[in-house]
């Protein structure tokens, strides 16, 4: 009887709070809480769905809370796309927050088509209502960019890119027939897809200035923390490959990167030329020369999974590059330089690579390698700045070695180094052991750095001269 009784108190105890826990109420002060109140978009191209954007709603009320209907302010005709607690649509009814509970909007945007160059700005809103009648909101910004989507395209004659058109987004890689030439003019953008790569089997002309360089990047707009943009990864896109049918192929001011390589030079049939560049943050090479002929200069190569530089065979010079290999994402990362007269067993002997006035360093001890096999090196370091042994006479002349008991040392070089958010400005460091190391003989011929800035009588080592 005791127990019955004791039950007979309980039941009621706890369908109490059974019934307290899934009270609602109209009271208009009890509102709806937002983990933010606005959603802003980074530019997406048009016709392109967005990465998803998401919303905490949050009910800190005692009791819990009925919204009668969510809905876009535009009806949906702006391109945004809402999914709230599951249900997605442009207009959605009786969605419950339970008290001390909360559910997810998620936000994309599919932005129309439109005859601007210019990127386009739209606005619209979430509007919540709730049972009572009171109306929140969550506002939605984006950018839409218009673009052209080039499709696994084959270039059979010669095509000129200027920065006077709308961007060109490219899928499934883009491919320069042997017969064909492709010029790329001062201020165009290049945005490729996943997987997507330039290959060149006839001839390429990027033709930046130092105010407009061509940008070549991967297409992905958007940001994977809000400090951290997808364009400072790697693996965004392919990269830029040169067949051993590729007649001619010069790049000035370029900036290539977060690609999975930068460029492969496969033994092209004529001269590789690029100055005053940048390939940089690449989860392969950086620079791979096969029994090439090339000419870089004023070029920074840097952040590679694989070699910076690697060379294999045939001829190439080097004036005033910074080869900086400190790829963040893996320990087992590369050289700065690699240079061999063999792969895979086969003979690619070096006719003459030389480096000249060059900054070299990176976060191993040793940062340069070569492998003669076989046969003689044929590699030459002069006036450079190396971290690696120089003592040796037969490749190092007039060259400096980075030293652990000096003032900067490896990433203490250079004037920005930041490992969080990935940003990395290789100009020097006013203390930098580059500074003033490099001969005026060899600076006659690149009087002036990467960015216009003239060397004069006291020339730094690498492509960037020091100034305040």
């Amino acid at each position: 009887m005791i127990l019955g009784a004791m039950m007979t108190l309980l039941f009621p105890a706890l369908f109490c709070s059974c019934t307290d826990d899934n009270t609602f109420t109209a009271d208009r002060g009890s509102v709806l809480k937002f983990s933010q109140d606005t959603i802003r978009f980074d530019t997406v191209f048009t016709g392109i769905t967005s990465t998803t954007e998401d919303v905490q709603v949050y009910n800190r009320n005692s009791k819990g809370l009925r919204i009668k209907n969510v809905k876009l302010e535009s009806g949906g005709a702006s391109g945004f796309m809402i999914n709230v607690d599951g249900q997605s649509g442009t207009s959605i009814d009786d969605v419950q927050v339970l008290k001390e509970d909360s559910v997810f909007l998620f936000v994309k945007v599919n932005i129309p088509t439109s005859s601007s160059m210019e990127p386009t700005k739209i606005t619209d809103a979430v509007i919540f209502t709730l049972e009572s009648g009171v109306q929140q909101k969550v506002v939605l910004e984006a950018s839409g960019q218009n673009m052209q989507a080039l499709r696994a395209e084959v270039l059979k004659v010669d095509k000129e890119m200027t920065a006077n058109e709308l961007p060109y987004v490219i899928y499934d890689s883009l491919v320069v027939a042997k017969d064909a030439s492709l010029c790329i003019k001062e201020g165009t953008t290049l945005y490729f897809h996943n997987g997507a790569s330039l290959i060149v089997h006839g001839s390429l002309k990027i033709e930046g200035t130092q105010e407009k360089p061509v940008v070549i990047r991967g297409d992905r707009l958007d940001k994977m923390f809000p400090y951290l943009p997808y364009d400072r990864l790697e693996n965004q896109w392919g990269g830029i490959r040169l067949s051993s049918t590729c007649k001619e192929c010069t790049i000035n001011y370029a900036d290539i990167h977060s690609g999975n390589y930068g460029i492969l030079c496969e033994g092209i049939n004529g001269k590789l030329k690029i100055e005053n560049s940048v390939i940089h943050n690449v989860s392969g090479y950086g620079l791979y020369l096969l029994d090439a002929d090339a000419l870089v200069a004023n070029t920074q190569i840097s952040n590679s999974k694989m070699d910076c530089v690697s060379i294999y065979g045939g001829k190439a010079d080097f004036y005033h590059c910074t080869l900086a290999q400190f790829y963040p994402w893996k320990a087992n990362r590369g050289h700065a330089i690699y240079v061999s007269n063999s792969m895979d067993d086969k003979q690619h002997p070096t006719e003459s690579v030389n480096f000249y006035n060059c900054f070299v360093t990176g976060y191993a001890d040793d940062e340069v390698y070569g492998n003669p096999g076989e046969q003689t090196l044929n590699l030459n370091f002069y006036n450079c700045v190396l971290l690696t042994d120089v003592s040796d006479a037969t490749y190092f002349h007039d060259c400096i070695a980075e030293s652990k008991d000096s003032e900067t040392y490896k990433q203490k070089n250079f004037r920005t180094f930041d490992t969080h958010a990935y940003i990395y400005d290789l100009r020097l460091d006013s203390a930098s052991v580059a500074r003033e190391k490099a001969s005026t003989t060899y600076s006659a011929l690149y009087p002036t750095d990467r960015l216009g800035v003239e060397r004069g009588e006291k020339p730094d080592a690498g492509c960037y001269q020091y100034q305040k």
